[in-house]
């Protein structure tokens, strides 16, 4: 294995990111992603890896997998 990379263990979970912004009009907006994860240690630090974005799918389909 190489030094650099962690090793693939690690839980996985359904992670929802969202990111607010104003558009120049004055709007305020708000958009959400869905987002398989697995989090991992790394040196003593909590890292995480996306593993698949899961926006485009129905929301039945990624609440299964087992959103936190």
């Amino acid at each position: 294995m190489l030094s650099g990379m962690a090793k693939r263990n690690g839980a996985m979970h359904v992670a929802k990111v969202s990111k607010k912004y104003v558009t120049k009009d004055g709007a305020s907006r708000e958009s959400v992603a869905y987002l398989l994860r697995r989090t991992y240690r790394d040196g003593g630090r909590v890292k995480h890896e996306t593993l698949a974005n899961l926006s485009a799918l129905p929301q039945a389909t990624w609440k299964r997998c087992g959103s936190r």
